[in-house]
């Protein structure tokens, strides 16, 4: 495959993204910017018509795109399910720094630079970037749980272009009065990953059962892998006597009054875990009752 067949593709490719969808309606009438006519184009460059399509930014760009209806007028498209990708002059600029890299760099440093075009890897953060905006324009909500981020883990995955980094945030929300709940959310950067984090932890939440709402009714233990816990009542006015983990747990489900031990591992993770199957068992006296067919009175 010569030089301007990978152009003609580029070109294909930069379509197809812009109309992000894999099928093409009937009423799509073919222009100077469809896979069609960018294959035309290439197979002309082949003849010396055009020797670089990708490199003459006069049938694509911000410009072009507007010139076609895909900024507000005619639109392109007559199916509204196929809603286009618009293009920025971010967008355009990436693309001109990136064909200049092509012109100057050797032939396999071409073949990269020509499959990352292909794959729209540089577009993919400016894509990103656009969307979160987008969420952005509804009015900010306050959160209706309290929230206790417990541990946020960093990772980095290292690749040609630089190492890429990921937030990782086990988060713990309640209300105080015994509703609690936890998840873990991953993200780009640390307050996408806690947002993600309280979003599910709002649809996983438990009730715990407190006695006179400080402590809880009777001892309890629980195992999650290498992490043991055992909690314990306490009077009223001594406090919550645990580590930091347990302690966050404990105040995000209202419990004032409690003695915790945590035996073995003490990952966050586990210990996190650990902690909610204890609080989960905790029943009350209504609710043995219950399941016994019998009064409180007699329990």
């Amino acid at each position: 495959m010569d030089r301007s067949l990978r152009a003609g593709a580029a070109v294909l490719r930069r379509t197809c993204a812009r109309a992000s969808t894999s099928a093409w309606t009937s009423a799509w009438t073919p222009t100077a910017s469809t896979p069609a006519a960018a294959v035309a184009n290439a197979a002309a460059g082949r003849a010396g018509a055009n020797p670089n399509p990708i490199f003459s930014p006069a049938g694509w760009g911000f410009a072009a795109s507007r010139a076609r209806g895909l900024h507000g007028s005619a639109p392109g498209f007559m199916d509204e399910r196929f809603t286009p990708v618009l293009e920025t002059p971010e967008m355009d600029a990436e693309y001109e720094k990136l064909a200049e890299e092509i012109r100057r760099s050797p032939k396999k440093r071409q073949r990269f630079l020509l499959l990352e075009a292909l794959r729209g890897t540089r577009l993919k953060p400016l894509i990103a970037a656009s969307h979160e905006l987008l969420k952005e324009e509804d009015a900010y909500k306050p959160r209706a749980l309290k929230t206790r981020v417990i541990d946020v883990n960093r990772t980095c995955k290292v690749t040609k272009g630089g190492g890429l980094m990921n937030f990782t945030a086990l988060v713990v929300v309640g209300n105080g009065d015994g509703v609690v709940g936890f998840a873990t959310g991953k993200g780009k950067d640390v307050a996408m990953a806690v947002e993600k984090a309280y979003s599910r932890a709002s649809r996983s939440l438990v009730y715990v059962e407190r006695f006179e709402n400080s402590t809880i009714f009777h001892e309890q233990q629980a195992k999650h892998c290498k992490t043991k816990i055992k909690l314990m009542p306490a009077r009223a006015g001594s406090g919550l006597r645990c580590n930091q983990i347990v302690e966050s747990i404990c105040e995000m489900a209202g419990i004032s009054d409690i003695s915790a031990k945590v035996i073995g591992s003490h990952h966050p993770h586990n210990t996190v875990r650990a902690c909610f199957e204890a609080l989960e068992r905790i029943k009350s006296p209504a609710d043995v009752a219950a399941a016994r067919g019998a009064t409180v009175y007699r329990i």
